[in-house]
């Protein structure tokens, strides 16, 4: 939660702004005050989006699943234009943090406090599904704790029911898959139609990250995430007695023999009332947001404005530059392009460089009691969770100077023709293409199954040519600051090599425009010289619509 500075309107329709409550790559959530003085978080979708008719049409039906279900357990809807020049859509704010941020802050929830939550979110899905909606990315992110009780938030992919029973065009034929992998259902994860079991079956992961601080499905690799979530028997041995039951049989693999919300308020049964419902730490995170609206708002909000568009980007220079004295210690335009990319939200789990693994056991212990509350008690930002497996039109164009611009991430058959790699023919991990990002990635194995290589592929899609760079320009100097700079390869825009956590002899990450190739061999001996090779090769394999 920040103050911005002068440039930009000082009104959102007939909302005054007050600051920025969180900013991501799609869009940005502020906080206003209405006509009569209530605060209100409205979610502005960034201009250069709103050009883009496909963009605007998911924002409408956004706003029109909003309008369904607000209520006592989703924040109301106050006004929305999805026609403006800008779309936006404001809701009444909703003080308290998200679930995810509480666990994080605080650590693993009590098992009172777990059936209260269960409770909670049966009795939100019973409305949102009474409205004819599916919820489609219920996460530990989407649930809000509030004073007096649970928010499920962000229907920014949410569909009327009829539309999968009908086999809907749009965002949910055949190959597409929606939601966010650790806590989507096997439906979801298989691209079948949708009921409202496929929520309850969300819900019950979230129960389940409640007792042990992640999904019970949530594997190294979004691969190794979705295989599980359709296969595996989850381990619920961190769940009390009490709430095993329930929560497998939430989690049944068949929609069928999952609990309808209705039927999991049974099971759970009443709820004791008491004046504090969450644990000591969500209150004190309450009080925090409001002391900093509090302050934000003593300065005067007649002077704020939105920031610039578009988002902010690290200071120009080369990314070439000439390392620092200490390899690891990241440069100042290597800062400021974290924080910017830091302040995004993140939809999808982070990328994996290694290969997959079992996820770990180990309940998480109790963690610092501290938390940044930039964006908890609103709507997250429009794009998360929206992916495909499918493979996109390919087209070679040259459209003269520019910035690199790359049209999706190559299918591993075609692009391994060129890629010098020798082994068993290379296994296509996964192809994803959602509204603003492709990527795939492409295992090589030698003849006892064990890994040669790895090569990924990361596209930034959906905004102007110039915009997806700077986003992808900012990411990658986010996790360069973690690995050593490579000064210069003759090719691409940056390059760093991974030093940390990684199980590969030696990884490779190069970007050029809005495509960063992630390349990983398990090899002695010129291991270095043989990444370059490939992450050359790699490049040259995506599909180019504009190069310069």
């Amino acid at each position: 939660m920040e103050r911005v500075g002068p440039a930009g309107p000082t009104h959102v329709g007939p909302f005054k702004v007050a600051g920025v409550l969180g900013q991501g790559g799609m869009g940005r959530v502020l906080l206003c005050a209405g006509p009569d003085g209530r605060l209100v978080a409205v979610k502005q979708v960034l201009a250069h989006f709103a050009d883009d008719e496909g963009f605007r049409a998911r924002f409408r039906r956004e706003v029109a699943a909003s309008r369904k279900v607000s209520g006592a357990y989703t924040a109301a809807v106050m006004d929305a234009d999805p026609d403006a020049p800008t779309p936006w859509l404001a809701s009444v704010f909703v003080s308290g943090p998200s679930l995810g941020d509480v666990v994080k802050a605080d650590g693993v929830l009590e098992e009172a406090v777990v059936h209260r939550l269960a409770a909670g979110l049966a009795s939100a899905l019973a409305e949102i599904h009474r409205a004819g909606l599916i919820h489609r990315d219920l996460k530990p992110d989407n649930v809000l704790l509030t004073e007096d009780g649970v928010r499920v938030i962000d229907l920014g992919i949410a569909r009327v029911t009829e539309d999968e029973v009908e086999g809907d065009s749009g965002l949910t034929r055949t190959g597409w898959v929606i939601g966010s992998p650790s806590f989507m259902s096997p439906e979801q994860a298989e691209s079948k139609p949708l009921t409202p079991a496929s929520d309850v079956f969300s819900l019950g992961s979230m129960l389940v990250m409640a007792f042990t601080g992640s999904s019970p499905f949530a594997g190294a690799s979004t691969l190794r995430t979705l295989y599980d979530v359709v296969h595996a028997a989850p381990d619920l041995s961190a769940v009390p007695d009490g709430l095993r039951g329930i929560v497998e049989r939430c989690l049944a693999k068949d929609p069928a023999a999952r609990p309808t919300p209705a039927q999991l308020l049974e099971l759970l049964g009443p709820v004791a009332p008491t004046g504090l419902q969450w644990p000591p730490a969500v209150y004190r995170m309450l009080a925090e947001q409001r002391a900093d609206i509090d302050r934000l708002l003593s300065g005067g909000t007649a002077d704020v404005a939105v920031p610039q568009e578009p988002l902010p980007e690290p200071e120009p220079q080369p990314e070439f530059a000439p390392e620092p004295e200490s390899a690891h210690e990241p440069d100042e335009s290597v800062e400021r392009a974290a924080e910017v990319a830091e302040s995004a939200p993140h939809p999808v789990p982070p990328r994996p460089m290694s290969p997959p693994t079992e996820p770990s056991p180990t309940s998480p212990r109790r963690r610092s009691r501290t938390v940044a509350l930039v964006a908890a008690g609103v709507l997250v930002v429009t794009g998360a969770g929206v992916g495909a497996y499918t493979t996109l039109d390919r087209k070679t164009e040259s459209v003269g100077p520019g910035p690199a611009v790359y049209t999706d991430a190559p299918a591993c058959p075609e692009a391994s023709r060129n890629i010098p790699l020798t082994g068993r023919d290379p296994q296509e991990d996964f192809h994803i293409a959602k509204d603003f990002e492709a990527k795939t990635m492409c295992s090589w194995y030698d003849t006892s199954d064990k890994w040669i290589a790895m090569v990924r592929w990361e596209v930034k899609q959906g905004g102007g040519d110039a915009a997806n760079a700077k986003l992808q320009q900012a990411e990658f100097a986010t996790d360069a600051a973690a690995g050593k700079r490579v000064n210069s390869l003759g090719f691409g825009d940056g390059a760093y090599w991974r030093t940390v956590d990684t199980e590969w002899t030696c990884e490779l990450a190069v970007r050029h425009g809005n495509l960063i190739v992630r390349v990983g061999l398990a090899q002695t001996g010129g291991c270095e010289q043989k990444a370059k090779e490939v992450a050359k090769a790699a490049l040259a394999a995506a599909p180019v619509k504009k190069s310069r």
